[in-house]
């Protein structure tokens, strides 16, 4: 959920490209979250209010809880979070903390958040770049955009194919499998 919260801050940013990266080093007991886009970015005043759960560029309530939330499990889980942005260049905000530690939630269903961003953001560019050891998984939205033509990325058969085809590219990653 963490990740489809902060995810739709870059879209709100408006980015016309999200990438998401997961890096599970098991060796070095290590989970590293990234995510980076392209959006309106924020300036330096903002970068400081980040984390102050009662600061928000939303108007439509007056609290912001999603990056103060994220921040707070990081935290937890003996991390680290950096957040950099250029102001009309876009963000990138970077986590990394103990893989096993007890207070991590689990990553949870990927291909399906990663499906639901693309089905309500279709003309979004997404990458979605996951490591586990040694082996890595890729998908971009891009290529497969260029690869339907005329067909739209939203297309519940084409959300299916992507869906099954993350739920399969997970599962060859595994390291102890």
């Amino acid at each position: 959920m963490y990740i489809l919260d902060l995810t739709q801050n870059s879209l709100r940013a408006g980015a016309t490209w999200v990438k998401i990266l997961i890096d599970e080093r098991e060796q070095d007991d290590l989970l590293v979250v990234e995510i980076e886009d392209n959006g309106k970015g924020m300036s330096g005043a903002e970068l400081e209010r980040v984390l102050d759960p009662f600061y928000t560029t939303r108007t439509t309530r007056r609290v912001g809880l999603g990056l103060p939330l994220f921040a707070a499990m990081v935290n937890r889980c003996a991390g680290e979070l950096k957040i950099t942005s250029t102001p009309g260049e876009g963000t990138k905000i970077s986590a990394s903390m103990a893989l096993k530690h007890w207070d991590k939630p689990p990553l949870g269903d990927m291909a399906g958040s990663f499906v639901t961003l693309i089905a309500g953001n279709p003309e979004v560019d997404f990458v979605y770049q996951h490591r586990r050891g040694t082996k890595e998984y890729l998908l971009d939205t891009k290529q497969i955009k260029a690869v339907l033509e005329d067909v739209p990325i939203s297309n519940p058969t084409v959300l299916d194919y992507i869906k099954k085809e993350i739920e399969k590219g997970l599962f060859q990653i595994e390291p102890w499998k």
